[in-house]
């Protein structure tokens, strides 16, 4: 037999360290060795698979559900990547609404849009421009843990360079977006009943509200309205106790009751209760339960019509001639309720209609903030959604016997989906898509998108879409994209498409400006830094000529107005253009000064370059007491405003310094800072002069372009019909228009780009992936968007993601106390461990109840086993064998083709978005690897019988552990770099810097016997019955038997000989005569020469445990010291010592001594007795 001895080069093991500290290491050499960054560039050429990160807001903390949604995006996009596409992956971050609004309310304290509009005080646009800054700064509040929680889980992301929705360019976009629907007459205003947040203060749009349904119990109140008398109704008259009969889950609403509605064609009866009264509903609708009665009249609902009524409130603002009377709707039904309805115009779409077309007053009796109003002095000031409320409604109802019964009734009900309060149906005017008329695309579109789950498609998704609403695409609030509307006093509408467009529309000054750069000073020569108007640096005779030569050429200009700083040498420098153009006077300000030096005033220019290296460093940082570049663009852009705004039609000099020049330029052209240092245009030399458009966009006071409220408010443009002035209309847009415009939006499309859209290379998006709930919110917009702009499909394979419950299926809240922090779960278990739980817990669509247990088996259960095995290889595997060894042995064999089936099942299922089975069939090869594979071919390791065993048994593992690394690197990265590093230390096959390099895994031209893996699942099979023939008979595994009798198969001996091997019997005979309904018999009659063999496997297996227990290294020799023996184990060890010394590498049996090992062990041996041995 062969030895397998130590290697001269021992192998390096994996560290003990747990799965968090391994993912940390990982963590730091990825980002040392920019793997990420690699990645892309190898495939930069390669054809791209686009993907879209759906925006997070970082102005809350992420969470587990976070991890679900960016686990399941991260795998496909590793997966593709290894596939060799090109996978861009820009962040993204949704950073305006109301999500961002309320909280910053929560942390001022404030209450509503009043506080908000007196945050400072009687100053409303200050409070807006203040509420709106809080707003821009919180949308960062949790950006580090955002970015730290991507990073810590392994989702790749591009996060350096994240398309932000509140940034300029990106609102452009949108801009863009709204005039195109403009263009194709989808856009309209409209006074309809809305969904209405009264805390919010704000329309909210079907898709938001679709995502803040609750069931809740509520009371419901059966009403009597009172007949006038003398009223015909068929063929009787109404009198004193005439009633007819309504039912409302919103008792709010009857102050604003004007009309009762019925359908004509339903059957009502009139019915005498004991009380004398007479009640008249629906026929189907009555019952006993209802009241007492009997019935006196029937007929149908058409005889009701123009039947007057007596109003339950005088309110006098309500009352026409067509107030409180009975109409027909086709609305009315007898499912539930009387079959009458009571209409409040203003609170219901139903009622509205109805109240349009009968000519009804439109008059509100709640307030914008979901309180009565005063024309309702019973409840003036009353919260309608309020129970307090709601039981005096019911008490005045009570009192005037207009009550006929309430009854509690359970039913979904609306709550806003940020601040959680109950939703108003409320009637005002708002701003629309008519996406109702986009239904049949929105559906054709949909049939093109690959859905998992399926169900999604024409369920939850399809249904949706045939009751597509007409989107309610307008905010009545201060932090969103403004809407591009400008209206004038006439009604004239202009719509926005750009900020060119913009400049362009917008009154104008009509003045022109030209910049100037004073010429050569001492201060030049002697390069020192000089920005105090006491610094005499005069201009050099060099610099007074070169500025006279330039303000010869500025002649042609026909100047009106120099404007100069007051430093020494810009004043010099006007002086001589004045002169020379034969102008008045030069107007020296103070604003457009050189960039205060501070304490550096009056040093060497070298030393302003120990601000920082990077220019952009320098709107943030200055000199010691000096001005950082951000405050001297805010200085001369103010001062720029300001001149703009006392002139008219005039060309105008300034005459200032290079970076106050270079910063102003840029600003007036709106640019970022980051562009504005690139823009080396408007880097003049000295003495040069340069024309500068100003546009007319709207800036913040600090000089910085800002489409935001106030800022943009205050642009007018000038109407193109009448000429008059033209405001923009406050209202403001829909969150989730920002976010479903992201494909056009993100890349600053159409301005930029335009081949990226054009050419399919950044749209539709081949994959996206979030929660279920985005049906109702992401998918649609996305989808809206598209069919509106492009009639096309935005993304072509989505997965939604069910909702993460705690272990008992219980929403997780800080209330609940339930919050499962995922950091924790991550460092307690590795972030690789929480990945795979998550993707293999159950099918994605499905709610997911988190069991912590659960999650610490798969850690135990997966990476735990691969671990194991990669030891096992360490440890006993050759090392640095010819890969091109061709395996010959049929379980080596049937390895290669277990792997190379599993290739083909996990690429299978993950061209098909199926990650649960992907990640199951990976998991089911594991635990052959390690089950089957290793265990069978444990003596092939520790004692092989050659040397070209061994090595073929090494080559199929190594090759299998290095498959493993690249199968599971899309799911697990972590674990999968550490596999695919531990093997490229202990081998010189040739390898690349990471797995995440690696390409995908092929399986053309490899072995793949179907055969060999039908008989090797026979094998097994056969082997499970029969060791379980062993338990029941209570005959452990290393007692050898007899003989196994099975079915005759045509299966090769070697696979008979594994069998044999597994079950540990001497032979395995083919027989017809099995026992009825079995397919295996085991001979257990032990005669005395199996009991021996058996004692011996029992000694074997005793003292390979003692040398695991001493931490002794394979193949290293000790010697075995016995006490406490009966006689017949000594003759054991003596007639089997080259057995048992060979198998467990022993050198000398010592009988009745014992070693200074630290370790003894004692075992018994059946019919044999006890024994008690060391090792040293």
């Amino acid at each position: 037999m062969a030895e397998n001895k130590k290697d001269k080069n021992p192998p390096k093991l994996p560290s003990k360290a747990g799965l968090s500290k391994l993912e940390k290491e990982t963590l730091s050499f990825w980002n040392e060795k920019k793997i990420f960054l690699k990645s892309l560039k190898q495939t930069a050429k390669n054809k791209k698979f686009i993907f879209y990160e759906g925006p997070p807001s970082a102005n809350g903390r992420p969470g587990l559900h976070h991890v679900l949604a960016r686990s399941f995006k991260d795998i496909i996009c590793r997966y593709k990547t290894m596939q060799g596409f090109n996978v861009p992956r820009q962040a993204g971050w949704d950073t305006h609404g109301l999500p961002v609004e309320i909280q910053v309310e929560k942390s001022l304290g404030l209450k509503s849009k009043k506080d908000i509009e007196n945050l400072v005080p009687g100053n409303k646009r200050e409070s807006i421009k203040l509420f709106n800054q809080k707003c821009r700064e919180s949308v960062w509040q949790y950006r580090d843990l955002w970015e730290n929680l991507t990073n810590r889980m392994g989702y790749w992301l591009e996060m350096e360079n994240p398309y932000i929705t509140y940034d300029s360019k990106y609102i452009e976009s949108l801009w863009w977006i709204f005039k195109k629907i403009s263009d194709k007459g989808l856009l309209y205003q409209g006074h309809k009943v809305i969904p209405w947040c009264p805390r919010c203060g704000t329309g909210l749009s079907s898709h938001e509200i679709a995502q803040g349904y609750k069931t809740v119990t509520e009371n419901s109140i059966y009403i009597k309205f009172k007949l006038l008398p003398k009223q015909k109704i068929d063929k009787f008259f109404t009198d004193e106790k005439t009633y007819i009969l309504s039912w409302t889950t919103t008792p709010w609403t009857l102050p604003g009751n004007v009309a009762l509605a019925v359908g004509e064609k339903i059957k009502y009866i009139a019915v005498r209760t004991p009380k004398k009264e007479l009640l008249i509903l629906a026929k189907n609708l009555w019952n006993k339960n209802l009241f007492e009665g009997k019935i006196e009249k029937e007929f149908s609902g058409k005889e009701l019509l123009g039947l007057k009524y007596k109003p339950f409130f005088n309110i006098k603002e309500l009352i026409s001639s067509s107030s409180y009377q009975i109409y027909p709707a086709d609305f009315v039904t007898t499912e539930d309720g009387t079959g009458i309805v009571h209409t409040a115009v203003m609170y219901g779409e139903d009622d509205y209609q109805l109240g349009t077309k009968f000519n009804l007053p439109a008059i509100h009796t709640v307030s914008e903030d979901g309180k009565f109003k005063s024309i309702v002095p019973e409840f003036s000031g009353l919260p309608v959604k309020n129970t307090d409320t709601e039981n005096k409604i019911i008490s005045h109802l009570e009192k005037n016997n207009f009550l006929l019964k309430t009854a509690p009734y359970k039913h979904e009900y609306p709550f806003c989906w940020r601040c959680d309060s109950p939703i108003l149906y409320y009637a005002r005017s708002s701003w629309f898509i008519k996406m109702s008329s986009l239904r049949k695309e929105l559906q054709k579109n949909n049939e093109k998108i690959n859905w998992v789950p399926a169900h999604i498609k024409e369920g939850r998704f399809g249904e949706w879409l045939k009751e597509t609403k007409d989107w309610a695409i307008s905010r009545e609030r201060y932090w969103a994209t403004p809407l591009p509307i400008w209206q004038c006093q006439k009604g004239h509408l202009s719509i926005i498409s750009s900020l060119k467009e913009l400049d362009e529309k917008s009154f104008s000054s009509g003045n022109e400006f030209i910049i100037m750069r004073h010429g050569e000073a001492e201060s030049n020569v002697k390069k020192i830094l000089s920005s105090s108007p006491e610094n005499n640096h005069h201009l050099t005779e060099k610099g007074k000529k070169e500025v006279a030569l330039s303000a010869k050429k500025l002649k042609k200009e026909k100047i009106d107005i120099i404007i100069s700083s007051d430093i020494l040498r810009a004043k010099e420098t006007a002086v001589i253009i004045k002169k020379e153009l034969e102008i008045n006077e030069v107007i020296f300000d103070s604003r457009l000064r050189e960039t205060n030096f501070g304490d550096w005033n009056g040093q060497n220019i070298s030393v302003y370059k120990k601000i920082s290296k990077n220019k952009l460093d320098f709107f943030l940082k200055s000199a010691p007491n000096g001005e950082t570049l951000k405050q001297v663009k805010t200085r001369v852009f103010l001062a720029l405003k300001d001149i703009n705004s006392r002139y008219k039609n005039k060309k105008i000099l300034i005459v200032s310094h290079g970076d106050p020049l270079s910063v102003l330029a840029g600003a007036a052209l709106g640019l970022p800072n980051k562009e504005i240092l690139e823009e080396k245009k408007y880097l003049l030399k000295k003495s040069e002069f340069k024309k500068i458009s100003f546009k007319n966009f709207p800036f913040s006071d600090e000089g910085d372009l800002d489409i935001h409220r106030p800022f943009i408010d205050e642009i007018f443009l000038k109407c193109a019909e009448c000429g008059e002035k033209m405001e923009r209309v406050k209202e403001l847009a829909d969150v989730w228009f920002d976010s479903g415009a992201m494909p056009f939006a993100a890349i600053n499309y159409p301005f930029k780009n335009c081949p990226l859209i054009e050419k399919n290379k950044f749209f539709p998006a081949d994959y996206i992936s979030e929660g279920i709930d985005q049906t109702r919110g992401w998918f649609y917009t996305l989808l809206a968007i598209s069919t509106i702009i492009k009639n096309s499909t935005p993304f072509k394979n989505v997965v939604c993601l069910g909702l993460i419950h705690d272990k008992n299926g219980q929403k997780m809240s800080k209330s609940r106390g339930n919050i499962v922090d995922p950091w924790e779960m991550m460092d307690k278990y590795g972030a690789d461990s929480l990945r795979w739980y998550l993707y293999t817990l159950n099918d994605p669509g499905d709610a997911k109840n988190f069991n912590e247990e659960d999650l610490k088996k798969i850690s135990q259960n997966v990476f735990g086993i691969l671990k194991n095995c990669l030891i096992y290889w360490l440890t006993y595997g050759t090392k640095n064998i010819k890969l091109f060894i061709r395996p010959s042995h049929p379980l080596d064999l049937w390895l290669s083709s277990r792997q190379n089936q599993t290739i083909s099942e996990v690429t299978s299922f993950l061209e098909k978005y199926d990650i649960i089975r992907a990640a199951k069939s990976i998991e089911s090869f594991i635990n052959d690897l390690s089950r089957w594979y290793i265990r069978r071919s444990r003596g092939r390791f520790q004692n092989p019988k050659n040397k070209s065993d061994i090595s073929s048994a090494s080559k199929t593992l190594f090759e299998a552990l290095l498959a493993l690394s690249k199968l599971i690197a899309p799911f697990s990265p972590f674990f999968s770099e550490f596999l695919y590093q531990s093997l490229l230390k202990n081998s010189k096959n040739k390898f690349k810097e990471s797995v995440h390099l690696e390409n995908w895994l092929k399986t053309a031209g490899k072995v793949n016997n179907k055969k060999l893996l039908e008989d090797m699942e026979i094998i097994r099979r056969l082997s499970s019955l029969a060791l379980a023939e062993r338990e029941t008979a209570g005959i452990k595994i290393r007692q050898p038997l007899k003989e196994l009798k099975i079915e005759k198969i045509n299966i090769s001996p070697a696979l008979l000989e594994i069998l044999k091997d597994e079950v540990n019997v001497k032979s395995i005979t083919f027989t017809s005569k099995l026992p009825k309904e079995k397919e295996v018999e085991l001979d257990i009659d032990i005669t005395p020469e199996l009991k021996k063999e058996g004692a011996i496997r029992e000694l074997i297996r005793a003292i390979q445990s003692l040398r695991g227990k001493s931490n002794l290294k394979p193949g290293q020799t000790v010697n075995l010291y016995l006490e406490n023996y009966s006689p017949e184990i000594k003759n054991i060890f003596e007639e089997n010592w080259p057995e048992i010394s060979r198998a467990c590498s022993l050198k000398k049996l010592l009988f009745n001594s014992t070693s200074s090992s630290l370790t003894k062990e004692q075992i018994s041996i059946p019919n044999l007795g006890d024994l008690i041995f060391s090792l040293k």
